[in-house]
Parts: structure tokens; sequence; C-alpha cells
């Protein structure tokens, strides 16, 4: 074996290490792998609750934002026909133009004389369809109270009874309402 073979088989040895090396370098390695799945797992799992959470707290702050809007209506048609809407079972009635009362549908209205007034077009529903805002007015209809049900059980509007969560013994459909405000205003406690 001359120089010139020595020359070829240092050549290949060298060519190895170097192909070896570069094949180790381009890949991960089974702890790499895993460690990094952990990580993507726990932020996946992080992600998922504050996205669940702020869900739930956007969903309470449109129903604090409806029940108020309603309440508005509410407080305009009080002006113009002198008390609040009654109801009819759970349905709350409009008066129409020979003074009868119908029940309203999705609109707040009244007619005054031969006139229209709609109050709120469209009433809006509960974020969650199996659940419902409940309007209740006094035997008088000089007061009110709107009802909803929050998901949310540690939000500060939720009513509680000495410090501890409860409702208000009215059903928002498939749970209880823990949500009241009236014409006065929000109501906390039970």
């Amino acid at each position: 074996m001359g120089w010139g073979d020595l020359e070829l088989v240092y050549n290949e040895v060298v060519r190895r290490q170097i192909s070896g090396h570069a094949c180790r370098q381009a890949g991960f390695t089974l702890i790499e792998l895993i460690l990094v799945m952990a990580i993507v797992g726990i932020l996946a799992v992080v992600g998922i609750g504050a996205y669940t959470q702020a869900t739930v707290k956007s969903k309470d702050t449109q129903r604090k934002n409806d029940l108020n809007q309603i309440t508005k209506a509410l407080e305009s048609f009080n002006n113009d026909v002198g008390r609040y809407p009654k109801v009819s079972g759970t349905s709350m009635t409009c008066p129409i133009a020979d003074k009868t009362e119908v029940l309203c549908g999705s609109d707040i209205y009244a007619y005054i004389g031969d006139a229209k007034s709609t109050y709120m077009k469209d009433v809006p529903p509960d974020p969650i369809s199996a659940r419902k805002y409940v309007y209740v007015p006094d035997s008088s209809f000089s007061s009110f109270a709107l009802y909803a049900a929050f998901e949310n059980l540690k939000d500060k509007d939720v009513v509680t009874m000495g410090g501890v969560v409860t409702d208000w013994g009215v059903s928002c459909g498939d749970v209880n309402c823990n949500y009241k405000i009236t014409e006065t205003g929000l109501v906390r406690t039970n």
C-alpha cells in the first residue's frame, strides 16, 4: 500500500466523520422532540383555558349590555305610556291603537294614539340558546326586574347571600338566574 492508497483511506475516513457529524446536526434527538412537544402541550392547555375564560367573560359582558339596552327601552316605554309593559304568561305585551294588548314579539313598542313608537327593535336573546332573559313587572306595572344567568360566578355583579353565590329563584332557561337589574339599577344581594 502506497502513499496514494493511504491518502484515499484517510480521505474516506474524514469524509465519513464529516458526513456522520453533519447528519447528527441536521436532525433532532428524541429527547429534544419530547421536550418541544411537552412545552407546546403546556402552552396549548394554558391558551385554551385563557380563551375559554375570555369567552365566558365576553358573554357575560354582552348580557350586561343587552339588559342595560332593554332597561333604557323600558324606561322610554314608561315615559310615553305611563307604565311598564304587561305580560301574558312569560311574554311581554304591547298596547296597540285600539288600547288592547298583544304579544310584543321581538320588539318593544306602543301605539300612542294611531302612531306606533318602537322603543327597541329586535330585543336581543341570551348568547346561549338554552338560556333566556326574564322580564317580571310588579302587579301595578310601576316597576320591573330583568334577570339573566351569568356563566362567570366570580363576576362582582352575580347575586350573593352572605358572601355565597346564590340565585333569585327565577328560571333563565336551563339554569336559575343569578343577575338582576331593576328600574332603579343593579341588585347584588338576595
